[in-house]
């Protein structure tokens, strides 16, 4: 196998610098404080070896191993992870297998992902998985065991804890091969079933061509008929239209002559009507400027009124504004006098308060004088008062503290005294209770004997309870066992028969949900066929019928015949309604539709009433073409998009918009119809599945009881053997409980003699002790309390003189109480003193703020005495001005009047000469009038003339186009000269041609058979010669991918078996040494592994079943924690035995253990080195890991988030210090 060489770093995690790890033979330790960066050696050889999880490499995302930079250096982008593999061997995969020396490298930088490279060479990241996957490692593999690993392994699922086995059998990468096969597998069968879908389709694309080819055939043939009758028609409309030519032009000369008559007429109209308009406009002016002169007399005549009413209102204005001074004035003068009124009273105010503070800062010191005095001789008073105060406190303090201590000092001499006798008395009786004890030399020798008959007895006694248990115990486990095996059985065809009754229900549940999903879909397709059943009913009591009802439309042509009839289509077919369809028969000569439309009839299926209006409307495939064929349409034809859009003949074009009433009528008819069909569709499927999940539930049921049957069956002979077990142990037990109540007995008595004689000796002796202990505490008591009471009698002595020391306190007393009586006096005299100066001081504050209100309120009044002067003088010479302009305005009125009754005068006089210009202008309005009449007359008879001749001129013309459209048509249907029509029918003459009608009837019916086959593919004979060598290859294609899926098929049951063969072989060698290990860990005991849950090994769990010394054999999950890490090691290490990895990396798996489990695992491990090539790299914090090490490796982080790596040789240290 591949060899593991060296591991190296650079920009990985905390490894920012480059960094080397060699992995040599044997053990590599790896140590350092926690947090300095050993698991990133771990993850460093996870992630090269492929790991693809971002949450194993303790990140969010992938890019978090690359260096993220600290505080002195910066983040890099680029992290790298090289792995050396020695291939000397040549045991890689051949992808990789040219060289000896195998260097894996991962490369990830960021925002591009990572990269793998084997020699410089790129490669797939499931190429690197599968190279290691083959030398039984990997990121995932037991290889990689760490404290988590351990505590997955005891804590897994028994389906999961068997990846352990697939590695020791080195079917890990036979398990991916097998995967990637079966994905192939399903895509080469999703393949197979596309390629079968498009050989139907092709095939069922290659008869539909061949029909078409058939109808290709019968359309060309068609074409040349119709080709013959259209050269007849066109011959016979040529001839129509000479002969309409050469009559529309002799009706034109006709309308030429009379033309040219009546414009003479309409020229001496014109000049009788010219000379009467001539002599209008003199008589026009005159009549004008009279009236204009009239017009400017009353104008001037209106301004004199206006003026004589202005002047009145102007008058009545000033009047009333001479009254309003007048008032204004008096109310000024009054205003002026309150204002020195009250300027008089407020200087006599301010007079009464200059007198009123004479003399008041005088007051107001000695008031303050005063207070200050007063307040001094309350403070000396209190501050003496205060003194004596604490003076008799502090003396009364010292007096009642001596009494209080002599009292105590006393009462203790009295207790301690009577304790002194109280300890007297009791060593006394001790003394004389010692001297009546027996003597300690006989009490041990009878103890002696007693001990020696119960050690005895109680050797019989374990000896007996030891053989009943042993027996027991062997028919406990027995009893167990057979349990177990009955309860396995039990479990395994409970299993069976639960996932028959799954089976059964999963199928009557799939059906169930199929057929309500069907019925589901059945119900909603009824709800819309009643919705647009009801939409469409006819009202039952209507006489008439719409014709709607009767028309049968193709899907995808409702918007164009409902644009095409409107509400035309509500009309009825019954002769008695008031508006209705008449059947005509067909036109005998009906213009045809024009090149590139298809008549509408074609899409709909109607009754004879509709067979007019039908044959002249045509559909058009898109706008373009409709706006193109607008002006060949014959008078009466019109056509119709798909989507609505029409063109009639006379030009009214309507664009494409909303369905119609109608449109949307045919539309849900023909969805009536698609939903019908469904309906059945579905209703028969619904009634299939119905059945099928009738049969799925009568399985159900059948299942359901079946698994209750062997349950209860499996249940009932379970709990027989249980029974059985149980009475068995019970007989068991109650044998040794019998011996072992015997045995106990005997010891029993034996334990209670010697109790007695040890109870008898402890008693002595603790007697003896206790009594010789309290005399010596007595006499240690009885020297203490006579020390005590010297010492209470020297401090009461000292206590009593201090007490008669203390002076009496009553003349202080006295003094205190004359001083509390004067400081009253005092305070009280403070008061008055405080109060007369506070009382000055607000009367100097009221003085002071009156004389500033007087002075406030003068200023104001003196304001308005000036303001209201000052308002006197502008009201007296407002009044003048207004006095003056009232005496000119009684002036004006007289002058008014007297110019009013000259303009009078001169307004009659105009009015006078106004009217004789009038009636003159009235005269030659008439005469011009009478010439308008004659003129319009004359002009009317030849405006009708022209127009005849403009219509004969358009008949000519339209003749002459209608010719020329002819023409048109020969050259574009038939592509020949006018000439050579006839030629192009096959004829010699116009004689030998039938009749117009029936010659466009024989058209429109060649041209109507050719339309109804529909849409013909020219090229299907081509197409059809394709689609035949497309079939050829899809044919061979599916071929090849049928032979694919049976090799793939092969290929996977090999890889079945061989994965079986070799589990089953390496379950058998690890469950061997399993055994081995695990006795081996534990010092005895025994251990196993058993497969569960399936029959078949690829499927099965794995079970681990262990007994330590002195237990019994239970599951591992049972055990305790170290016995469960202990047992998961001994797997894991019997995984290397079976199938050893080139490489074994322990996470501190040695971190629950003890010292001597420790030791056990450490020795296994050498073991384990020295007979496979596995190199281990053990991390560890335990010193005696540490000690067993070939060599070590320190990891440090003397910088603050950048690991780096030292290395220590013990084994080079070793032979050092040997020699």
């Amino acid at each position: 196998m591949v060899q593991f060489d060296k591991l190296r770093l650079s920009g990985f995690k905390s490894f920012v610098d480059p960094t080397e790890l060699a992995i040599e033979p044997g053990l590599t330790g790896v140590v350092g404080p926690n947090g300095c960066g050993k698991s990133n050696l771990v993850e460093a050889l996870k992630w090269v070896m492929g790991e693809t999880s971002a949450k194993q490499m303790r990140g969010s995302e992938m890019e978090d191993v690359i260096f993220a930079g600290t505080g002195l250096r910066p983040a890099r982008n680029i992290a790298e992870v090289a792995l050396s593999l020695d291939n000397r061997g040549r045991n890689a995969p051949a992808a990789v297998n040219d060289a000896d020396q195998l260097d894996v490298v991962r490369r990830i930088e960021r925002g591009h992902g990572s990269a793998y490279s084997v020699n410089g060479r790129d490669i797939r990241a499931r190429d690197v998985q599968t190279l290691f996957a083959d030398a039984a490692t990997g990121s995932r593999s037991t290889a990689m065991v760490s404290q988590g690993r351990v505590g997955a392994l005891i804590n897994a699922k028994p389906a999961d804890r068997r990846g352990v086995i697939d590695e020791a059998a080195g079917i890990t990468g036979l398990f991916a091969r097998r995967h990637e096969a079966e994905l192939r597998l399903r895509a080469a069968e999703q393949n197979l079933a596309r390629v079968q879908d498009v050989l139907v389709a092709l095939d069922e694309q290659h008869k539909g061509l061949k029909r078409q080819a058939r109808q290709a055939n019968r359309y060309r043939n068609l074409t040349d008929h119709i080709r013959r009758a259209e050269a007849a028609v066109l011959a016979l409309r040529l001839d129509a239209a000479d002969r309409a030519l050469a009559e529309a032009t002799r009706e034109l000369a006709t309308a030429e002559a009379e033309v040219a008559d009546l414009t003479r007429l309409v020229g001496l109209a014109t000049t009788a009507q010219a000379e009467a308009a001539t002599a209008l406009p003199a008589l026009r002016h005159e009549e004008a400027a009279a009236a204009a002169g009239l017009q400017r007399l009353r104008v001037a005549h209106d301004a004199l009124t206006s003026e004589a009413e202005r002047i009145a209102e102007q008058q009545r204005d000033a009047t009333q504004r001479l009254g309003e001074t007048d008032g204004d004035m008096s109310r000024e003068r009054g205003r002026h006098e309150d204002a020195t009124a009250a300027i008089q009273g407020l200087d006599a105010e301010r007079a009464r308060l200059d007198e009123a503070g004479t003399g008041e800062t005088e007051r107001l010191a000695a008031a303050q004088a005063a207070r200050d005095a007063a307040l001094t001789a309350v403070d000396e008073a209190e501050t003496e008062h205060d003194r004596l105060t604490r003076q008799i406190a502090d003396d009364e303090a010292l007096r009642l503290a001596a009494d209080r201590a002599i009292v105590d000092l006393r009462d203790r001499l009295a207790r301690l005294a009577a304790r002194r006798d109280e300890v007297q008395g009791q060593h006394a009786r001790i003394a004389a209770e010692l001297s009546a004890l027996p003597a300690m030399a006989d009490m041990d020798a009878a103890l002696a004997a007693t001990r020696a008959d119960w050690e005895r007895a109680r050797a019989e006694g374990t000896a007996a309870i030891e053989a009943a248990r042993d027996a027991e115990r062997y028919e406990s486990d027995a009893a167990r066992a057979r349990a177990r095996q009955a309860e396995t059985d039990r479990v395994s065809m409970e299993r069976a028969r639960a996932a028959e009754r799954g089976a059964a229900e999963a199928a009557h549940e799939t059906a169930r949900a199929a057929a309500r999903t069907v019925e589901a879909n059945l119900t909603k397709l009824r709800a819309e066929e009643a919705g647009i059943a009801a939409a469409l009913k006819s009202d039952a009591e209507s006489l008439w019928p719409p014709l709607i009802d009767a028309l049968t439309v193709e899907a995808g042509w409702e918007t164009a015949l409902g644009a095409a009839f409107g509400d035309d289509l509500e009309a009825s077919s019954d002769g008695g309604a008031p508006v209705h369809w008449v059947a005509l028969p067909s036109f005998m000569a009906a213009p045809s539709l024009p090149g590139g439309a298809r008549a509408l009839s074609e899409f709909v299926r109607a009754p004879q009433e509709l067979a007019r209006r039908l044959a002249f409307i045509g559909v058009v495939e898109d706008h373009a073409t409709g706006e193109r064929l607008q002006p060949t349409l014959a008078p009466g034809q019109q056509l119709v998009s798909r989507d609505g859009a029409v063109w009639r003949w006379d030009g009214y074009t309507m664009r494409a918009g909303a369905p119609t009433a109608a449109a949307n009528c045919l539309s849900q008819r023909n969805r009536l119809a698609r939903v019908r069909a469904e309906i059945e569709g579905v209703a028969a499927e619904h009634g299939a599945l119905a059945q099928r999940a009738d049969a799925a539930a009568l399985a159900a049921d059948a299942a359901r009881q079946a698994e209750a049957l062997c349950v209860a069956r499996a249940r009932s002979h379970e709990q027989s053997v249980i029974d059985q077990s149980r009475r068995s142990a019970a007989e068991a037990g109650e044998a040794t409980r019998a011996a072992e109540q015997r045995a106990q007995i005997a010891i029993g008595a034996a334990e209670r003699s010697a109790g007695e004689a040890r109870d008898r000796h402890a008693e002595v002796a603790r007697a003896t002790d206790q009594l010789a202990a309290r005399a010596t505490a007595l006499a240690a008591t009885l020297g203490e309390v006579t020390g005590e009471i010297g010492d209470v009698e020297i401090r009461r002595t000292f206590r009593e003189a201090q007490r008669s020391a203390i002076a009496d306190t009553q003349a202080d007393r006295v003094a205190a109480g004359a001083l509390r009586v004067r400081i009253g006096d005092l305070r009280a005299a403070l008061l008055e003193a405080e109060s007369r100066r506070d009382r000055q001081a607000r009367d100097i504050e009221f003085r002071v703020e009156q004389l500033g209100r007087v002075a406030q309120d003068r200023a104001g009044w003196a304001g308005r005495a000036d303001d209201a002067a000052r308002q006197l003088e502008v009201l007296g010479a407002r009044r003048d001005e207004i006095a003056k302009a009232l005496a000119e305005l009684e002036r004006l009125p007289a002058e008014i009047e007297t110019k009013r009754t000259a303009l009078g005068e001169k307004i009659a006089e105009a009015e006078t000469v106004r009217q004789g210009a009038a009636d003159r202008l009235a005269s030659g309005e008439t005469r011009l009038s009478e010439a308008d009449r004659v003129l319009r007359g004359a002009e009317t008879e030849l405006g009708r003339a022209r127009e005849s001749r403009v219509r004969r001129e358009g008949q000519v013309e339209q003749a002459g186009r209608d010719r020329g459209g002819v023409i048109e048509r020969i050259a574009e249907r038939l592509r020949c000269e006018p000439e050579a029509v006839l030629a192009a029918a096959e004829v010699e003459s116009l004689v030998e041609l039938p009749e117009m009608e029936k010659a466009e009837h024989r058209l429109e019916r060649l041209v109507h058979e050719r339309e109804t086959m529909g849409a013909v593919n020219l090229r299907a004979e081509e197409e059809a010669t394709e689609l035949e060598t497309q079939i050829t290859a899809m044919t061979s294609e599916r071929d090849d991918l049928v032979a694919a899926i049976g090799r793939l098929r092969h290929g996977i049951q090999s890889l079945n078996r061989e994965g079986r063969e070799r589990f089953l072989a390496a379950f058998e060698v690890v469950n061997g040494h399993f055994q081995q290990l695990f006795t081996k860990l534990f010092g005895g005991g025994r251990a196993e592994l058993r497969l569960t849950e399936s029959e078949d090994p690829l499927e099965a769990g794995l079970e681990i079943v262990a007994m330590p010394p002195g237990k019994k054999l239970q599951v591992m999950s049972l055990l305790s924690g170290g016995e469960q890490a202990l047992t998961a090691l001994s797997l894991l290490f019997a995984v290397f035995i079976t199938n050893p990895a080139p490489i074994c990396v322990l996470d501190e798996v040695d971190a629950p253990l003890d010292d001597l489990n420790v030791e056990r695992f450490c020795g296994l491990v050498q073991d384990i080195a020295q007979r496979t090539d596995t190199r281990f790299l053990i991390i560890t914090h335990h010193r005696v890991t540490m000690a067993k090490m070939d060599r070590l490796y320190g990891v440090t982080m003397a910088e603050q988030g950048v690991s780096q790596l030292v290395s220590v040789n013990l084994m080079e240290a070793d032979r050092l210090a040997a020699a």
